[in-house]
Formats: structure tokens, C-alpha cells, sequence
């Protein structure tokens, strides 16, 4: 799959690990970098989600179709698909990598905008 990133701040963050492990701690990085492979290796996101790695789910509230993938309990990497509805999700083979934040519901706490 293509990963693309939401703006050049956070393609900074994800293509340099040793600049991202001075924002926050080693092991979110590792966790990270193991879930971008993960995505790199599907053909498409539908793939991605049957494999369940890191308990992908979509969340509400957003403009446009937003899942978020766990790093630790409370941590998640936001990514939106390139799809307009649900069932192009499944078939999507383009994700954008929105970063990593603490999300609660309607509460975000932003570690990488």
C-alpha cells in the first residue's frame, strides 16, 4: 500500500525515526515503525484491517473516513484511507498518515501533528 502523509511536519517525523524517538519514547517508535511495515506489506487497506494488528478502528467525528491504529493503550496512530465511503476503504490502496495522538473521544492531545 502507499502511505502519504498529512503535511511535510509529520512526513519529517515518519521518515526519520532518530528525529521522531527525540518527540517521544522508543518504544512508541518501534511499535510505529513496525505498524507502517505492516501497511507497506497489504495490497489494500481491507487486508490490513482483517489482520486486526494493532486493533484498527474507525473513528467519529472527523470530515472524512479516519481509523486509528493502537501504539499503546492510550496512544494512537491516526491514518485516513483515500476512499470516500465504506466499501472503498476495503478496496483503498492509498493511506494518509494524519500522526500520533492521545484520543479520547472528542479530546486530542497531539504528540505528532
Amino acid at each position: 500500500m502507499k502511505i502519504t502523509y498529512a503535511n511535510a511536519k509529520v512526513k519529517k517525523y515518519f521518515t526519520d525515526f532518530a528525529k521522531m524517538q527525540r518527540q517521544i519514547p522508543l518504544e512508541w517508535v518501534r511499535t510505529i515503525k513496525k505498524h507502517l511495515n505492516h501497511l507497506e506489506a497489504a495490497d489494500n487497506f481491507g487486508i490490513y484491517l482483517s489482520l486486526g494488528i494493532g486493533h484498527p478502528e474507525e473513528l467519529t467525528g472527523y470530515e472524512h473516513i479516519t481509523y486509528s491504529v493502537h501504539i499503546t493503550p492510550n496512544v494512537r496512530l491516526i491514518l485516513q484511507p483515500n476512499a470516500d465511503n465504506n466499501e472503498e476503504v476495503m478496496i483503498c490502496t492509498e493511506i494518509e498518515i494524519e500522526g500520533v495522538c492521545d484520543y479520547h473521544g472528542s479530546k486530542e492531545n497531539w504528540y505528532i501533528p
